[in-house]
Protein backbone atom coordinates (compact mmCIF):
# COMPACT_ATOMS: atom_id res chain seq x y z
CA UNK A 1 0.00 0.00 0.00
CA UNK A 2 0.93 3.47 -0.41
CA UNK A 3 1.90 6.03 2.04
CA UNK A 4 1.04 9.64 2.57
CA UNK A 5 3.60 12.45 3.32
CA UNK A 6 3.53 11.29 7.25
CA UNK A 7 4.06 8.02 6.42
CA UNK A 8 0.57 6.93 7.00
CA UNK A 9 -0.49 4.15 4.81
CA UNK A 10 -3.59 4.29 2.65
CA UNK A 11 -5.52 2.08 0.21
CA UNK A 12 -4.81 3.71 -2.94
CA UNK A 13 -2.63 4.05 -5.25
CA UNK A 14 1.09 5.81 -5.19
CA UNK A 15 -0.26 8.67 -7.94
CA UNK A 16 -3.50 8.88 -5.49
CA UNK A 17 -1.26 9.30 -2.68
CA UNK A 18 0.75 12.12 -4.55
CA UNK A 19 -2.81 13.81 -5.06
CA UNK A 20 -3.87 13.32 -1.71
CA UNK A 21 -0.52 14.74 -0.35
CA UNK A 22 -1.25 18.02 -3.20
CA UNK A 23 -4.75 18.28 -1.64
CA UNK A 24 -3.52 18.52 1.73
CA UNK A 25 -0.63 20.92 1.36
CA UNK A 26 -3.54 22.81 -0.33
CA UNK A 27 -5.52 22.65 2.26
CA UNK A 28 -3.32 24.09 4.90
CA UNK A 29 -2.11 26.80 2.63
CA UNK A 30 -5.64 27.82 2.07
CA UNK A 31 -4.42 27.61 -1.52
CA UNK A 32 -5.36 25.68 -5.10
CA UNK A 33 -7.97 23.73 -4.98
CA UNK A 34 -8.08 20.83 -2.39
CA UNK A 35 -11.50 19.39 -3.74
CA UNK A 36 -10.26 19.51 -7.61
CA UNK A 37 -6.96 17.07 -6.18
CA UNK A 38 -8.91 14.74 -4.74
CA UNK A 39 -11.61 14.36 -7.37
CA UNK A 40 -8.92 14.00 -9.70
CA UNK A 41 -7.27 10.68 -7.73
CA UNK A 42 -10.51 9.37 -7.31
CA UNK A 43 -11.46 9.49 -11.20
CA UNK A 44 -8.29 7.16 -11.62
CA UNK A 45 -8.91 5.33 -9.03
CA UNK A 46 -12.24 4.25 -7.58
CA UNK A 47 -10.84 2.30 -4.57
CA UNK A 48 -9.20 5.05 -2.80
CA UNK A 49 -11.69 5.35 0.52
CA UNK A 50 -9.99 8.21 2.05
CA UNK A 51 -10.01 10.12 -0.88
CA UNK A 52 -13.64 9.89 -1.40
CA UNK A 53 -14.43 10.03 2.66
CA UNK A 54 -12.26 13.56 2.30
CA UNK A 55 -14.33 15.10 -0.34
CA UNK A 56 -17.46 14.90 1.59
CA UNK A 57 -15.82 16.01 4.87
CA UNK A 58 -14.50 19.46 2.75
CA UNK A 59 -17.96 19.65 0.80
CA UNK A 60 -19.55 19.40 4.42
CA UNK A 61 -17.26 22.18 6.10
CA UNK A 62 -17.45 24.06 2.94
CA UNK A 63 -21.05 24.58 3.82
CA UNK A 64 -23.08 21.79 2.25
CA UNK A 65 -25.81 19.87 3.17
CA UNK A 66 -25.58 16.23 4.07
CA UNK A 67 -28.04 15.57 1.80
CA UNK A 68 -26.67 17.31 -1.04
CA UNK A 69 -26.02 15.13 -3.92
CA UNK A 70 -22.22 15.34 -3.93
CA UNK A 71 -22.42 14.94 -0.40
CA UNK A 72 -24.37 11.33 -1.20
CA UNK A 73 -21.99 10.22 -3.85
CA UNK A 74 -18.89 10.58 -2.14
CA UNK A 75 -19.83 9.07 0.98
CA UNK A 76 -21.64 6.45 -1.11
CA UNK A 77 -18.23 5.54 -3.23
CA UNK A 78 -16.80 5.67 0.25
CA UNK A 79 -18.11 3.45 1.62
CA UNK A 80 -18.26 1.26 -1.47
CA UNK A 81 -14.57 1.18 -1.23
CA UNK A 82 -14.72 0.40 2.50
CA UNK A 83 -14.08 -2.88 2.71
CA UNK A 84 -10.94 -2.57 1.36
CA UNK A 85 -9.73 0.46 3.23
CA UNK A 86 -7.49 0.32 6.24
CA UNK A 87 -9.28 1.37 9.95
CA UNK A 88 -8.36 4.34 10.06
CA UNK A 89 -9.72 5.59 6.83
CA UNK A 90 -12.85 3.86 7.83
CA UNK A 91 -12.86 5.77 10.85
CA UNK A 92 -12.70 8.75 8.55
CA UNK A 93 -15.64 7.82 6.45
CA UNK A 94 -17.81 7.00 10.03
CA UNK A 95 -16.84 10.51 10.92
CA UNK A 96 -17.43 12.50 7.90
CA UNK A 97 -20.96 10.24 7.75
CA UNK A 98 -21.50 11.40 11.30
CA UNK A 99 -21.10 15.30 10.01
CA UNK A 100 -23.59 14.39 7.33
CA UNK A 101 -26.29 13.13 9.38
CA UNK A 102 -25.94 16.14 11.80
CA UNK A 103 -23.66 15.00 14.28
CA UNK A 104 -21.36 17.27 14.21
CA UNK A 105 -19.70 17.12 18.03
CA UNK A 106 -19.27 13.39 17.30
CA UNK A 107 -17.58 13.81 14.01
CA UNK A 108 -15.01 15.65 16.39
CA UNK A 109 -15.17 12.80 19.01
CA UNK A 110 -13.98 10.62 15.88
CA UNK A 111 -11.31 12.88 14.57
CA UNK A 112 -9.83 12.90 17.81
CA UNK A 113 -10.44 9.14 17.85
CA UNK A 114 -8.24 9.01 14.89
CA UNK A 115 -5.47 11.45 16.25
CA UNK A 116 -5.10 9.20 19.90
CA UNK A 117 -3.75 6.62 17.11
CA UNK A 118 -2.28 9.16 14.66
CA UNK A 119 -1.17 12.14 16.07
CA UNK A 120 0.07 13.05 12.52
CA UNK A 121 -2.75 12.64 10.35
CA UNK A 122 -2.93 15.93 9.22
CA UNK A 123 -6.60 15.53 7.51
CA UNK A 124 -8.32 14.55 10.90
CA UNK A 125 -6.08 17.49 12.65
CA UNK A 126 -7.80 19.92 10.39
CA UNK A 127 -10.96 18.71 10.11
CA UNK A 128 -11.20 19.03 13.65
CA UNK A 129 -9.67 21.86 13.74
CA UNK A 130 -11.94 23.66 11.33
CA UNK A 131 -15.13 22.05 13.00
CA UNK A 132 -14.05 23.78 16.51
CA UNK A 133 -13.98 27.02 15.49
CA UNK A 134 -17.28 26.30 13.14
CA UNK A 135 -18.64 25.27 17.40
CA UNK A 136 -16.57 28.11 19.20
CA UNK A 137 -15.65 25.36 21.03
CA UNK A 138 -12.37 27.89 21.72
CA UNK A 139 -10.91 25.48 24.32
CA UNK A 140 -10.63 22.69 21.82
CA UNK A 141 -9.28 24.47 18.79
CA UNK A 142 -6.11 24.62 21.56
CA UNK A 143 -5.89 21.27 23.10
CA UNK A 144 -6.52 19.45 19.74
CA UNK A 145 -3.29 20.65 18.64
CA UNK A 146 -1.44 20.42 22.40
CA UNK A 147 -2.16 16.89 22.31
CA UNK A 148 -0.48 16.50 19.23
CA UNK A 149 2.37 18.91 18.97
CA UNK A 150 4.63 16.60 20.56
CA UNK A 151 4.40 14.22 17.93
CA UNK A 152 5.24 16.54 15.62
CA UNK A 153 9.31 16.59 14.26
CA UNK A 154 10.29 20.36 14.13
CA UNK A 155 11.75 19.73 10.71
CA UNK A 156 8.14 18.60 9.28
CA UNK A 157 7.17 20.98 6.49
CA UNK A 158 3.36 20.86 8.46
CA UNK A 159 5.41 21.97 11.29
CA UNK A 160 4.60 25.85 10.36
CA UNK A 161 0.53 25.40 10.01
CA UNK A 162 0.62 23.42 12.88
CA UNK A 163 1.89 26.14 15.03
CA UNK A 164 -0.30 28.57 13.45
CA UNK A 165 -3.32 26.58 14.47
CA UNK A 166 -2.41 26.57 17.77
CA UNK A 167 -1.50 30.06 17.95
CA UNK A 168 -5.30 30.49 17.11
CA UNK A 169 -6.09 27.84 19.73
CA UNK A 170 -4.12 30.29 22.46
CA UNK A 171 -5.63 33.53 21.23
CA UNK A 172 -9.49 31.99 21.57
CA UNK A 173 -8.45 30.73 24.75
CA UNK A 174 -7.23 33.66 26.06
CA UNK A 175 -3.20 33.21 26.37
CA UNK A 176 -2.57 36.15 23.96
CA UNK A 177 0.98 35.83 24.72
CA UNK A 178 1.38 32.49 24.09
CA UNK A 179 -0.29 33.09 20.71
CA UNK A 180 1.63 35.90 19.34
CA UNK A 181 5.20 33.87 19.77
CA UNK A 182 3.62 30.60 18.22
CA UNK A 183 1.91 32.81 15.61
CA UNK A 184 5.19 34.68 14.78
CA UNK A 185 7.24 31.64 14.74
CA UNK A 186 4.98 29.87 12.11
CA UNK A 187 5.08 32.82 9.76
CA UNK A 188 8.75 33.06 10.60
CA UNK A 189 8.61 29.54 8.80
CA UNK A 190 6.49 30.55 6.33
CA UNK A 191 5.38 34.24 4.89
CA UNK A 192 2.81 33.02 3.30
CA UNK A 193 0.81 30.81 6.41
CA UNK A 194 -2.67 32.52 5.81
CA UNK A 195 -4.05 30.99 9.04
CA UNK A 196 -1.12 32.25 11.13
CA UNK A 197 -1.42 35.67 9.92
CA UNK A 198 -4.72 35.54 11.08
CA UNK A 199 -3.99 34.22 14.49
CA UNK A 200 -1.70 37.16 15.25
CA UNK A 201 -4.64 39.14 13.91
CA UNK A 202 -6.76 37.93 16.38
CA UNK A 203 -4.08 39.18 19.02
CA UNK A 204 -4.17 42.94 17.63
CA UNK A 205 -7.69 42.65 17.58
CA UNK A 206 -8.24 41.18 21.17
CA UNK A 207 -5.85 43.74 22.82
CA UNK A 208 -7.03 46.68 20.63
CA UNK A 209 -3.95 47.27 18.95
CA UNK A 210 -5.56 48.83 15.78
CA UNK A 211 -2.31 50.42 15.20
CA UNK A 212 -0.11 47.63 15.08
CA UNK A 213 -2.22 45.34 13.60
CA UNK A 214 -3.20 47.73 10.07
CA UNK A 215 0.81 48.34 9.95
CA UNK A 216 1.14 44.11 10.03
CA UNK A 217 -1.59 43.42 7.71
CA UNK A 218 -0.96 45.83 5.49
CA UNK A 219 2.67 45.35 5.48
CA UNK A 220 2.45 41.32 4.98
CA UNK A 221 -0.50 41.59 2.32
CA UNK A 222 2.08 40.81 -0.87
CA UNK A 223 2.32 37.18 1.32
CA UNK A 224 -0.67 36.47 2.86
CA UNK A 225 -2.93 37.03 0.32
CA UNK A 226 -1.77 33.98 -1.70
CA UNK A 227 -3.39 31.96 1.15
CA UNK A 228 -6.69 33.31 -1.62
CA UNK A 229 -9.23 31.29 0.08
CA UNK A 230 -8.58 33.27 2.81
CA UNK A 231 -7.51 36.56 2.02
CA UNK A 232 -11.12 37.91 2.24
CA UNK A 233 -10.99 36.94 5.81
CA UNK A 234 -7.64 38.63 6.63
CA UNK A 235 -8.63 41.88 4.46
CA UNK A 236 -11.73 41.42 7.00
CA UNK A 237 -9.21 42.16 10.34
CA UNK A 238 -7.68 44.66 8.74
CA UNK A 239 -11.02 46.46 8.45
CA UNK A 240 -11.91 46.29 11.39
CA UNK A 241 -8.93 47.88 12.97
CA UNK A 242 -10.05 50.50 9.94
CA UNK A 243 -13.30 50.83 11.35
CA UNK A 244 -12.33 51.70 14.81
CA UNK A 245 -10.59 54.34 13.95
CA UNK A 246 -13.23 55.61 12.03
CA UNK A 247 -11.66 55.17 8.21
CA UNK A 248 -14.43 54.24 6.54
CA UNK A 249 -13.51 55.12 3.08
CA UNK A 250 -10.16 52.93 2.62
CA UNK A 251 -12.56 50.41 4.34
CA UNK A 252 -15.15 50.86 1.67
CA UNK A 253 -12.63 51.03 -1.24
CA UNK A 254 -10.92 47.48 -0.37
CA UNK A 255 -14.31 46.18 -0.49
CA UNK A 256 -15.51 47.22 -3.76
CA UNK A 257 -11.77 46.15 -4.56
CA UNK A 258 -11.95 42.50 -3.06
CA UNK A 259 -14.98 41.39 -1.55
CA UNK A 260 -17.34 42.27 -4.06
CA UNK A 261 -15.56 40.89 -7.36
CA UNK A 262 -15.65 37.60 -4.74
CA UNK A 263 -19.40 37.19 -4.34
CA UNK A 264 -20.25 34.97 -7.23
CA UNK A 265 -17.91 32.85 -6.30
CA UNK A 266 -19.66 31.51 -3.62
CA UNK A 267 -17.41 31.46 -0.65
CA UNK A 268 -19.71 31.07 2.35
CA UNK A 269 -16.52 32.78 4.63
CA UNK A 270 -16.37 35.59 2.14
CA UNK A 271 -20.20 35.74 2.44
CA UNK A 272 -19.74 35.89 6.37
CA UNK A 273 -17.34 38.74 5.99
CA UNK A 274 -19.03 40.92 3.93
CA UNK A 275 -22.32 41.14 5.68
CA UNK A 276 -20.56 41.27 9.05
CA UNK A 277 -18.53 44.50 7.56
CA UNK A 278 -21.18 45.95 6.02
CA UNK A 279 -23.25 45.83 9.36
CA UNK A 280 -20.16 46.93 11.49
CA UNK A 281 -19.58 49.68 9.04
CA UNK A 282 -23.23 50.56 9.65
CA UNK A 283 -23.11 50.28 13.50
CA UNK A 284 -20.34 52.38 13.60
CA UNK A 285 -21.99 55.05 11.67
CA UNK A 286 -20.93 54.86 7.92
CA UNK A 287 -23.23 54.84 5.12
CA UNK A 288 -22.58 51.67 2.84
CA UNK A 289 -24.84 52.69 0.38
CA UNK A 290 -26.57 49.82 -1.96
CA UNK A 291 -23.74 47.02 -0.85
CA UNK A 292 -26.34 45.18 0.67
CA UNK A 293 -28.38 43.68 -2.63
CA UNK A 294 -25.98 41.80 -3.65
CA UNK A 295 -24.67 40.55 -0.70
CA UNK A 296 -28.36 39.09 -0.28
CA UNK A 297 -28.69 37.98 -3.30
CA UNK A 298 -25.97 35.40 -3.25
CA UNK A 299 -26.65 35.05 0.63
CA UNK A 300 -30.51 34.01 -0.73
CA UNK A 301 -29.16 30.97 -2.51
CA UNK A 302 -28.43 29.41 0.71
CA UNK A 303 -31.42 30.41 3.04
CA UNK A 304 -33.01 26.77 3.48
CA UNK A 305 -29.75 24.95 4.16
CA UNK A 306 -29.55 25.36 7.72
CA UNK A 307 -26.11 24.02 8.17
CA UNK A 308 -24.93 26.05 10.76
CA UNK A 309 -26.60 28.96 12.39
CA UNK A 310 -23.61 31.24 12.68
CA UNK A 311 -24.30 31.46 8.64
CA UNK A 312 -28.07 31.54 8.91
CA UNK A 313 -27.73 34.61 11.30
CA UNK A 314 -25.06 36.58 8.51
CA UNK A 315 -28.28 35.66 6.12
CA UNK A 316 -30.87 37.40 8.55
CA UNK A 317 -27.84 40.31 8.60
CA UNK A 318 -28.21 40.40 4.58
CA UNK A 319 -31.75 39.92 3.74
CA UNK A 320 -32.71 42.25 6.76
CA UNK A 321 -30.88 45.37 5.07
CA UNK A 322 -31.64 44.66 1.45
CA UNK A 323 -35.46 45.13 2.24
CA UNK A 324 -36.74 42.21 0.22
CA UNK A 325 -39.70 41.04 2.34
CA UNK A 326 -40.45 38.42 0.13
CA UNK A 327 -36.57 36.64 1.15
CA UNK A 328 -37.51 37.64 4.77
CA UNK A 329 -40.63 35.49 4.80
CA UNK A 330 -39.41 33.06 3.36
CA UNK A 331 -36.12 32.69 4.77
CA UNK A 332 -37.98 33.02 8.89
CA UNK A 333 -40.70 30.13 7.19
CA UNK A 334 -37.87 28.01 6.60
CA UNK A 335 -35.88 29.04 9.92
CA UNK A 336 -39.12 27.74 11.63
CA UNK A 337 -39.62 24.67 10.23
CA UNK A 338 -36.18 23.69 11.00
CA UNK A 339 -36.20 24.34 14.27
CA UNK A 340 -39.48 22.25 14.27
CA UNK A 341 -38.67 18.85 12.60
CA UNK A 342 -35.18 19.73 11.57
CA UNK A 343 -32.28 17.01 13.64
CA UNK A 344 -28.63 17.36 14.40
CA UNK A 345 -26.54 19.74 16.97
CA UNK A 346 -27.22 22.87 14.57
CA UNK A 347 -31.08 22.72 15.26
CA UNK A 348 -30.39 22.71 18.99
CA UNK A 349 -28.06 25.76 18.55
CA UNK A 350 -30.63 27.22 16.47
CA UNK A 351 -33.66 26.31 18.63
CA UNK A 352 -31.35 27.35 22.15
CA UNK A 353 -29.81 30.94 21.01
CA UNK A 354 -29.55 31.29 17.05
CA UNK A 355 -33.53 31.92 16.73
CA UNK A 356 -33.58 34.87 18.66
CA UNK A 357 -30.32 35.91 17.28
CA UNK A 358 -32.32 36.30 14.05
CA UNK A 359 -35.22 37.77 15.03
CA UNK A 360 -33.17 40.65 17.12
CA UNK A 361 -31.51 41.01 13.77
CA UNK A 362 -34.31 41.73 11.72
CA UNK A 363 -35.82 44.00 14.69
CA UNK A 364 -32.86 46.18 14.64
CA UNK A 365 -33.22 46.40 11.15
CA UNK A 366 -36.65 47.18 11.35
CA UNK A 367 -35.93 50.33 13.65
CA UNK A 368 -37.32 47.86 16.65
CA UNK A 369 -34.58 49.02 19.23
CA UNK A 370 -36.50 47.81 22.68
CA UNK A 371 -37.15 44.47 20.96
CA UNK A 372 -33.54 43.87 19.93
CA UNK A 373 -32.78 44.66 23.37
CA UNK A 374 -35.27 42.04 24.76
CA UNK A 375 -34.25 39.48 22.39
CA UNK A 376 -30.22 39.71 22.79
CA UNK A 377 -29.67 40.77 26.16
CA UNK A 378 -31.12 37.36 28.50
CA UNK A 379 -29.03 35.23 25.86
CA UNK A 380 -26.06 36.91 25.41
CA UNK A 381 -23.44 34.75 27.70
CA UNK A 382 -24.60 31.88 25.16
CA UNK A 383 -23.81 33.68 22.42
CA UNK A 384 -21.08 31.45 22.00
CA UNK A 385 -23.01 28.39 21.24
CA UNK A 386 -23.34 29.77 17.73
CA UNK A 387 -19.81 28.89 16.41
CA UNK A 388 -17.41 31.33 15.31
CA UNK A 389 -14.49 33.08 16.89
CA UNK A 390 -14.45 36.01 19.88
CA UNK A 391 -14.02 38.87 17.41
CA UNK A 392 -16.82 37.63 14.51
CA UNK A 393 -19.45 37.63 17.62
CA UNK A 394 -18.55 40.71 19.06
CA UNK A 395 -20.56 41.85 16.33
CA UNK A 396 -23.86 41.27 18.08
CA UNK A 397 -22.56 43.17 21.35
CA UNK A 398 -22.03 45.75 19.19
CA UNK A 399 -25.86 45.46 18.02
CA UNK A 400 -26.98 45.43 21.55
CA UNK A 401 -25.02 48.42 22.72
CA UNK A 402 -26.48 50.53 19.34
CA UNK A 403 -29.59 49.04 20.27
CA UNK A 404 -29.33 50.74 23.65
CA UNK A 405 -28.39 54.40 22.70
CA UNK A 406 -30.88 54.49 19.83
CA UNK A 407 -34.12 52.91 22.29
CA UNK A 408 -32.97 55.91 24.37
CA UNK A 409 -31.78 53.62 27.03
CA UNK A 410 -29.14 55.37 28.24
CA UNK A 411 -28.27 53.52 31.84
CA UNK A 412 -28.37 50.26 29.81
CA UNK A 413 -25.70 51.83 27.13
CA UNK A 414 -23.42 53.16 30.28
CA UNK A 415 -23.60 49.63 31.77
CA UNK A 416 -22.58 48.03 28.91
CA UNK A 417 -20.34 50.73 27.50
CA UNK A 418 -18.53 50.90 30.52
CA UNK A 419 -18.10 46.75 30.21
CA UNK A 420 -16.86 46.82 27.30
CA UNK A 421 -13.89 49.62 27.94
CA UNK A 422 -12.12 47.02 30.27
CA UNK A 423 -11.96 44.61 27.10
CA UNK A 424 -12.29 47.81 24.21
CA UNK A 425 -10.60 50.77 25.79
CA UNK A 426 -10.30 52.35 22.48
CA UNK A 427 -10.63 56.31 22.00
CA UNK A 428 -14.10 55.63 20.25
CA UNK A 429 -15.47 53.44 23.35
CA UNK A 430 -14.19 56.56 25.28
CA UNK A 431 -16.20 58.86 23.39
CA UNK A 432 -19.15 56.60 23.65
CA UNK A 433 -18.92 56.01 27.27
CA UNK A 434 -18.63 59.90 27.90
CA UNK A 435 -21.46 60.83 25.69
CA UNK A 436 -23.87 57.54 27.38
CA UNK A 437 -22.96 59.66 30.67
CA UNK A 438 -23.76 62.91 29.80
CA UNK A 439 -27.08 61.44 28.21
CA UNK A 440 -28.09 59.05 31.66
CA UNK A 441 -27.56 62.50 33.34
CA UNK A 442 -29.78 64.26 31.34
CA UNK A 443 -32.33 62.05 31.29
Amino acid sequence: MAKDSQGLVVSGTAASADLLNLAISDYFGWKGDPLALLQEAVSADPAFSLGHSAIASLYLLNGFRGDNPAVISALSAAAASSPSATPREQRHLAAAQCWAKGAIIKATDMWENILLDHPTDTLALRFAHDTYFYLGHSQSIRDSIARVLPAWDLSNPYYGYILGQYAFGLEEAGELRRAEELGLQAIARNAEDGWAVHAVAHVFETENRQTEGIGFLKGSQPNWSKAHALAVHNGWHLALYLIEQGQFASVLADYDKFIAPKLQLDSLLDLVDAAALLWRLELAGADVGNRWQSVAAQWLTHAEDHVLVFNDLHIALAISRSGNQEAKARFLASMDAYVAAGEGDNREFTRQVGRALIDAVFAFAAGEYRRTIDLILPIRYKIIRIGGSHAQRDLLTQTLIVAAERAGDWRLAQALLSERIAIRHTPRVERELKHARTMTKVH
